[in-house]
């Protein structure tokens, strides 16, 4: 089987060349100089050490490439240079240690673990074209490709024999079978800064005093102007027109299949990372799994997926039901960093290599497409109709308001006239901002560099701007009024000087406000009322599970501290003491506890027996591999040559 390979090497070079003439080709199409591509070739081809393990060395080249790699895969944004080469550094401790113990993967363990991988499961003849291709175009040569699989086959026989005499009592399982199922009805208090600023009623003398020691803060370097503008709404004129049935069936027939989808359906795992010392372990964790998931093939079936994320899973909401996503996963180009959208670029069957996303690292699985009716799509593709049109409609009509207005300077007469058109109120179009600069938050308009640029060029009053995109529509500016860079007066800046003092107030009371509450209250009922008298407000927190942020919005949040204070509190009692999370503290009281259904325990006892051998497996063989890099480093086996990453990384910032 290894000789095999050796034949895929001719049709590696051709690809390569392909491959390099389509790289140069779309480079320069996306406007990529000849400098850029030379410096990153040479980058990538460079031997310059950036570590040394025992005999083995680790050259930039290596580094960039698996940068690249891991950049593709991540959506652009590759994690540190140091956080890749601490994981390379790994692979060849694992590497060297497995040599060491006569545990190296033969070749013909290679040969059966390529075998078993790239065997169709359908029984199909094995395609020899197809899979020659996907070698090369993955891995780049069979060379490299043998090395991997090796590497990866030693090191199972590496955990497995230091891992042997790993195991896990009916105790241990039980006790976080308890954890992750019993359920907690709360009452309690968060003490955030954007809940105590809002209770601080500063008095005037005390504003104009934090004025005074922060005034340079408040220097106005821009000038400002005040503007009056006509708004043309573009929904306003969508309201007026007509769209019928059949023109919506033609909207539908015109869509690609793939906007003929409802959307996917998926599956998950979840692992937490509780404190960031213990990211690495649980990356190791969640690349076991799936390569368990993998063991028969890419194509990972829903029910062997189920399996796992009943087992491993950290989600209890998802884990109970196989790991199974609520909904369906839709295209959101809004939030590109949300890790379900990469399921939308995947075959049905698929799955992830973990994602590191917020604290918790996710394996996503690929469900199948739903299809979208054109009953389902009717009412998206005449919102999407109505406002291509109302939007072509408001364009015009915004040109001709622009010109009417440079003629008259009269913003009421000029609305009057085309109110009707506009499908609106004369209240609704004349609209008046206060004296603004670059970066200000404009009221209707927001934060615009759409809005400073076409207003920018308007320095008399009177000038008037040509039709600026804003919010919902368009804006026809005019200059009221211009003032020069100065230092603000307190009354102009007065809103934001009391939102810096009730915030900075607010943080240095946050501690203080949350002991003293929780030193007075002993009841559920105490805890309420100090809260209230707080100006605070104690919230319900119903079937809380254990691993749940507590909470809502931006402040809710958990810890380990928190939920071992949960877990030990009995019916009625209420914590003593402030439990820190992040920048924020809780006091928790506990009303009800809902046991874990043992019954349930008792069907998946031996599912959760393999997941907590699994874990504790794989904690001890990444504390035995933590260990042995320690006492490299101490040998000075181990060599990082900063100067050499610093390079990898000043390319980034260049590019």
């Amino acid at each position: 089987m290894i000789k095999f390979f050796s034949r895929l090497e001719k049709t590696r070079n051709v690809i390569v060349v392909i491959f390099g003439i389509l790289l140069v080709t779309s480079m320069i199409f996306f406007g990529v100089s000849v400098l850029e591509l030379r410096n990153t070739a040479a980058t990538v081809r460079s031997t310059e050490t950036a570590a040394k393990v025992g005999s083995e060395y680790i050259t930039v080249g290596e580094l960039v490439r698996q940068k690249e790699n891991l950049s593709i895969f991540y959506g652009g944004r590759a994690p540190e240079s140091r956080l890749i080469l601490d994981g390379m550094i790994r692979d060849r401790i694992i590497r060297q240690e497995a040599k060491r113990l006569g545990l190296t993967a033969s070749d013909a363990e290679v040969a059966e673990e390529i075998r078993r991988n790239n065997t169709p499961d359908d029984g199909s003849p094995f395609d020899l074209k197809r899979y020659e291709q996907n070698v090369v175009e993955r891995y780049g040569s069979i060379r490299a490709y043998e090395e991997m699989v090796r590497d990866q086959v030693s090191a199972r026989k590496l955990e497995a024999f230091i891992t042997a005499g790993v195991t896990v009592s009916e105790e241990e399982i039980l006790e976080d079978f308890k954890r992750r199922n019993t359920k907690f009805d709360l009452t309690y208090v968060s003490v955030n800064v954007q809940d105590l600023a809002k209770t601080i009623k500063p008095t005037e003398e005390e504003l104009k005093e934090y004025f005074e020691k922060n005034k340079a803060n408040y220097y106005i370097p821009d000038p400002q102007k005040k503007i009056k503008y006509i708004y043309i709404e573009t929904a306003k004129i969508g309201e007026k027109l007509q769209i019928s049935d059949e023109e919506l069936k033609a909207e539908y027939e015109k869509l690609p299949e793939d906007k003929k989808e409802a959307g996917i359906q998926g599956q998950q795992i979840v692992l937490r990372v509780i404190k960031p010392e213990f990211d690495a372990q649980v990356l190791e964790k969640a690349e076991n799994l799936v390569k368990q998931a993998r063991k028969d093939g890419e194509i990972v079936s829903e029910e062997t997926f189920a399996e796992l994320a009943r087992g491993y899973s950290e989600d209890p909401n998802t884990a109970r039901n196989g790991g199974r996503i609520p909904g369906l996963i839709r295209k959101n180009p809004n939030n590109p960093s949300d890790p379900y959208q990469r399921l939308l670029s995947m075959k049905e069957g698929e799955i992830t290599e973990p994602i590191k996303y917020g604290e918790r690292y996710y394996i996503l699985r690929r469900g199948p497409s739903v299809p979208k009716t054109f009953e389902m799509a009717k009412k998206e593709l005449e919102v999407s109709l109505r406002n291509r049109r109302s939007y072509s409609a408001a364009v015009e009509l915004a040109r001709k308001v622009a010109e009417e207005l440079k003629q008259t300077k009269d913003v009421e007469g000029t609305a009057k006239k085309f109110v009707s058109e506009a499908n609106s109120t004369l209240k609704e179009m004349i609209r008046e901002t206060d004296f603004v600069k670059p970066g200000d938050d404009v009221p209707n308009i927001g934060i615009s560099p759409q809005f400073e640029e076409g207003i920018a060029k308007l320095n008399e009053p009177n000038d008037v701007g040509d039709p600026i995109p804003i919010r919902g529509g368009f804006a026809i500016p005019l200059l009221v009024e211009k003032r020069d860079p100065r230092d603000a007066t307190f009354e102009e800046v007065k809103d934001k000087v009391t939102e810096a003092f009730k915030t900075e107030k607010a943080r240095s009371l946050l501690e203080e406000v949350a002991k003293s509450i929780a030193s007075g209250a002993s009841t559920l009922e105490q805890l309420s009322a100090i809260a209230e008298s707080k100006g605070l407000k104690a919230e319900e927190a119903t079937n809380f599970i254990l691993g749940s942020p507590l909470g809502s919005g931006a402040s809710a949040g958990t810890s380990k501290e928190l939920e071992d204070r949960i877990w030990t509190l009995k019916v009625g009692e209420v914590t003593n003491q402030p439990i820190k999370v992040g920048d924020n503290f809780y006091i928790v009281g506990l009303k009800k506890r809902e046991e874990a259904n043992m019954e349930e325990f008792a069907k998946q006892r031996d599912d959760l027996m393999r997941s907590a051998l699994f874990q504790k497996r794989s904690e001890v063989f990444f504390d035995y591999i933590a260990s042995v890099r320690r006492r490299l480093e101490a040998e000075g086996r181990i060599k990082i040559y900063k100067e050499a990453i610093n390079k990898v990384d000043g390319l980034d910032a260049e590019t």
